[in-house]
């Protein structure tokens, strides 16, 4: 485990920046954020309700970061460099002190400088723009394919056989469609990590759409196990087991 003075020197690496810096409040968590998502928060820790408090005197806003090294509850946790902004959009206030919130992301960041560790983060970032180079030439044909293809892996998420009665509403803008993906995808969080530093629009898609197309396979492969497995064992209602004494 490092220590703070580990952690600062992490984020040190880099001394020019383009773009002007801002403060803003970390919570480290299990969790990658993408831009346009929602994030449902249960706020128990002091430090953090403390954090919660100064963020909802100000501008609603936080930063969401993924853990590195270190747990949610307890001691320091390491975060990674790039996270995303959380817009505070609804809270709860419990009578216990904790507090219910929906968030959702804006925009990307990255880490440049923690200024603070105690009782909570608080870094120096750089706001990160989202780059559609070419966009109008390469975008297109790839947004049709991933938008077949999330339709696909959503319907065979909430059903082995397909879904073909589950109607599913997708969108069609390459930002938003790249980063639904990123958030709807059950693959390990370091993967979707992955995703959320890539800055170009649609190589963000092309690398979501690479890792839909292998848990679309993966999810056939146990759908065609599930229906092997009961053509050898099929289970049939109208029989009832008769219990003998």
């Amino acid at each position: 485990m490092r220590d703070k003075h580990q952690v600062q020197a992490i984020y040190h690496s880099e001394s020019f920046y383009m773009e002007p810096l801002v403060t803003l409040p970390l919570f480290p968590l299990h969790a990658v954020l993408f831009p346009g998502m929602p994030l449902p928060l249960y706020v128990f820790e002091e430090r953090y309700r403390q954090m919660m408090h100064m963020v909802l005197e100000q501008d609603k806003q936080f930063g969401v970061v993924l853990i590195r090294e270190g747990k949610e509850v307890g001691g320091p946790a390491v975060p990674y460099r790039w996270g995303t902004v959380a817009r505070i959009t609804a809270l709860q206030n419990l009578p216990d002190g904790t507090m219910n919130l929906w968030t959702v992301g804006e925009q990307r960041f990255r880490i440049v400088k923690i200024v603070q560790h105690e009782p909570f983060m608080l870094a120096q970032v750089m706001l990160l723009p989202d780059v559609c180079d070419s966009c109008e030439h390469r975008v297109l044909p790839i947004v049709h394919h991933a938008t077949d293809r999330l339709e696909q892996y959503v319907r065979l998420l909430f059903s082995p056989e397909g879904g073909k009665h589950f109607v599913v509403e997708l969108p069609n803008n390459p930002r938003v469609l790249a980063n639904t993906i990123g958030a709807v995808l059950q693959v390990p969080l370091v993967q979707k990590q992955k995703l959320l530093e890539i800055d170009d629009v649609v190589q963000r898609l092309e690398a979501a759409l690479a890792l839909l197309e292998q848990e679309i396979e993966n999810l056939l492969l146990k759908a065609a196990e599930q229906s092997a497995r009961r053509a050898v064992h099929p289970f049939r209602p109208e029989e009832k087991v008769v219990s003998r004494n």
